[in-house]
């Protein structure tokens, strides 16, 4: 049933566009011609996609389009409680390997390890620190002899490099010719116009192209079922690319983590697009670290949870945590003064 709702709300990229436009303008009340002319289609590329929402129920139609508010959420509580484990102990896997992130908040929330050979999406709203993790998963992977491939779509490498050096580890030491463990594939140059000086670089609007970059960066490791490929961020990615060649991407990605046995981590801004998108990606990927940032009476206050992790268990209730630029993230008693 999960599938068959999902295949209906973003069955083509015009269906994706207009649940991404009507999510960002919820009072929208016009023409087909006026809503295509919005999304830059031709009326008669979205009249049958129009149809199909209306007859979800997700919009309404009179003489005008106008997006049900009340229905879409309705739909997104569906999506979201099937998202979430009902406990635990849901897809324990005996026989599957898992490790430790090293990261102490992460590790908290997965009591056995999560599986080494597995595609996890780091999602949550700005200002919780989902580029910070992944960077602090990075430092952790270095730190027991893996292999990293990171893939830069929001900053260059250097930046990242600087992170990683603020959080106590030299990356030059692991960028030794002969004995990489640290690679980067810049993508991010090409997006401001930039010639990236890394020894892998790509257009991510290519997707094809980053794809065969990616697998090349993998089987050039040392020991390819050892490798962590982190991608900061997926959000990029599907704004510059379009949700359903992403989707493609990402699926790929996947399947090629899975048959060369290493992990993956990327980062998704969950208030970037609608529930069912976000709801469509969570599901290609085997776990998700969901974080968000909540106004308190001392200030800021983040949380995270799993609510997803094939083959481990996991918890899936809010934890407090902190930010530190030169700590990761860390459980709040753990946080330096």
């Amino acid at each position: 049933m999960k599938s068959e709702l999902l295949e209906k709300l973003i069955g083509s990229e015009t269906k994706a566009e207009l649940l991404m436009y009507f999510h960002d303008y919820p009072d929208t009340t016009d023409t087909i011609e006026g809503i295509a002319e919005k999304i830059h289609r031709k009326p008669q590329e979205i009249e049958h996609d129009i149809s199909d929402l209306v007859e979800l129920g997700l919009l309404q139609e009179v003489r005008v389009i106008s997006f049900n508010k009340a229905r879409d959420r309705e739909i997104q509580g569906e999506i979201s409680k099937r998202l979430i484990s009902p406990n635990m102990f849901e897809e324990q896997s005996p026989g599957l390997l898992r490790d430790l992130t090293g990261v102490a908040i992460v590790d908290s929330l997965l009591p056995d390890g999560y599986p080494s050979s597995s595609a996890v999406l780091v999602m949550g709203d700005s200002s919780t620190g989902k580029t910070t993790l992944i960077i602090q998963m990075v430092v952790e992977a270095l730190k027991k002899g893996r292999d990293v491939v990171f893939a830069t779509l929001d900053d260059f490498p250097d930046s990242v490099r600087e992170s990683i050096k603020l959080m106590g580890l030299d990356p030059k030491g692991f960028e030794v010719e002969g004995r990489r463990k640290l690679v980067f594939i810049d993508c991010y140059s090409f997006l401001v116009g930039v010639k990236s000086l890394e020894q892998y670089s790509e257009d991510p609007q290519r997707l094809s192209d980053l794809s065969i970059v990616i697998s090349k960066a993998l089987s050039e490791a040392h020991d390819s079922g050892n490798v962590l490929l982190a991608l900061d961020s997926l959000t990029t990615l599907i704004q510059r690319s379009g949700v359903r060649p992403s989707f493609d991407f990402l699926h790929t990605l996947v399947a090629k983590i899975r048959s060369c046995k290493a992990s993956c981590v990327t980062s998704l801004s969950r208030k970037a697009f609608h529930p069912a998108i976000i709801a469509a990606i969570q599901d290609k990927v085997d776990g998700v670290i969901e974080m968000k940032a909540e106004d308190s009476p001392g200030g800021l206050s983040r949380y995270v949870r799993i609510p997803k992790m094939r083959g481990a268990r996991h918890t899936t209730a809010w934890t407090a945590y902190d930010r530190d630029p030169s700590h990761g993230l860390v459980l709040p008693s753990q946080n330096a003064p």
